[in-house]
């Protein structure tokens, strides 16, 4: 590619050929055939490039609003100098620069290496990578730039933000069944007792009950209940509907640090947590415990999207047959555009669950963006509060979460029956 010195210097020998032609001036002509050999030449002498190229991150799993510092290596791997060349370490545009810069001039000598450091922010989950690095290098006498790109790339995630509920949940009613390891009233190895039966074969001795043998003469074994964890099962909007609001302020960024807050608590109380999300389709991920489980959860967040219009009724219909008796269920979504959310709450609640509703209000968010007339909004109010109202009257706690309002705050707000 031509540079603006090597662009004037071709215009500059035509135009002295041309003006020498036009005036029979010998020596026009020979300076402007001067100036075209130079350049001739100087196509020939290429800037020399043969640099590697290595980039650290801080941190490669992060979560949204934190900083990341990158360090950019550059080396000279030959013996010959590099002459001028331009560095610039391509940043995704939803990061953004928060300190220092990401793009260098340098001339490095035989076997030299200088070093980039930059930092950027994350205001926005999901999967990033960093990188390409475009490189600009030009010849000796700078009349043309070559560019070209090195492909070193550094993947990020950004998770989701997870904030501290358990306050909010210890001062509400929402959580008073969910005491971490709990005891089921079902037979199984545990230390309470639960009833007695026939000795079979293959019974331990030690659980056999010598008073009950001694009273009517047969052998009877005790049966204790069997120990086990809640399994807690989070299902969140996801569906086209939930893009409403700004970028960084709408329903599905809510709803993915409201269903990553509620799935760590659980899950450091040694609960076991299922995430469902539905928007085009329905994505599953079976109950676990652990650090592990966390990880798989924030990693599903982070990369989920808006799109599709699934009813939640197909959704608690294929999922049913998964939930175990008693679990309590969250249910984080809007509830805009969906008629079946009623029979959809009243299936789960007459099944036996504890049915909670994390609700963002969407008429709310629609206001950051969009001008709404104040007797619209306050119809529009009314309908949504008609249709809490209604979902709490099925037996389920409601909590209709404002835009303004913090995670932990809302949580304390429930509507029960």
């Amino acid at each position: 590619m031509w540079t603006r010195k090597g662009t004037i210097l071709l215009a500059s020998g035509i135009s002295l050929i041309l003006i020498g032609m036009m005036i029979s001036n010998f020596q026009f002509i020979i300076i402007g055939l001067t100036f075209i050999a130079f350049l001739s030449i100087n196509g020939w002498v290429n800037g020399h490039l043969d640099i590697e190229i290595n980039r650290e991150l801080s941190a490669y799993n992060v979560y949204k609003g934190d900083k990341i510092m990158v360090d950019l290596t550059i080396s000279n791997k030959s013996y010959k100098r590099t002459q001028q060349i331009e560095v610039f370490d391509n940043v995704p545009h939803e990061m953004k620069l928060h300190f220092g810069i990401n793009k260098m001039k340098i001339n490095l000598g035989p076997g030299q290496s200088t070093k980039i450091s930059y930092y950027v922010r994350c205001p926005l989950r999901g999967y990033y990578t960093i990188g390409p690095v475009s490189v600009r290098y030009r010849n000796a006498f700078n009349l043309f730039v070559n560019e070209s790109k090195i492909d070193s790339r550094s993947d990020v995630t950004v998770f989701p933000q997870v904030r501290d509920i358990e306050e909010a949940l210890l001062k509400s009613d929402v959580p008073n069944m969910y005491t971490g390891a709990t005891t089921l009233k079902t037979p199984g190895p545990g230390m309470e007792f639960y009833s007695l039966r026939e000795y079979i074969p293959g019974d331990s001795f030690r659980s056999i009950n010598w008073k009950a043998f001694a009273r009517t003469g047969e052998l009877m074994v005790n049966e204790k209940t069997r120990d086990a964890v809640t399994d807690v099962f989070v299902i969140l909007d996801v569906r086209d509907v939930a893009r409403i609001g700004t970028v960084l302020k709408n329903s599905l960024e809510m709803g993915t640090i409201a269903a990553a807050s509620v799935a760590s608590h659980f899950l450091k109380r040694r609960d076991s947590v299922s995430l469902i999300t539905y928007g085009s389709k329905m994505d599953y991920l079976g109950p676990e415990t652990g650090d592990k489980q966390n990880f798989k959860i924030l990693s599903n967040l982070a990369a989920v999207s808006a799109s599709g219009s699934m009813p939640l009724q197909a959704v608690t219909n294929a999922i049913t047959s998964r939930i175990s008796r008693g679990s309590p269920v969250f249910i984080i979504s809007s509830l805009e555009g969906d008629g079946t959310t009623l029979p959809a709450i009243r299936s789960l609640a007459g099944r036996g669950h504890e049915v909670i509703v994390l609700s963002p209000s969407s008429i709310d968010l629609e206001r950051l963006v969009s001008r709404i007339p104040r007797l619209s909004y306050e119809v529009l109010k009314l309908e949504r509060q008609n249709r809490l109202t209604a979902i709490s009257g099925y037996g389920a706690k409601v909590i209709d979460w404002m835009p303004d309002i913090e995670l932990s705050q809302a949580l304390m707000q429930v509507k029960g029956s």
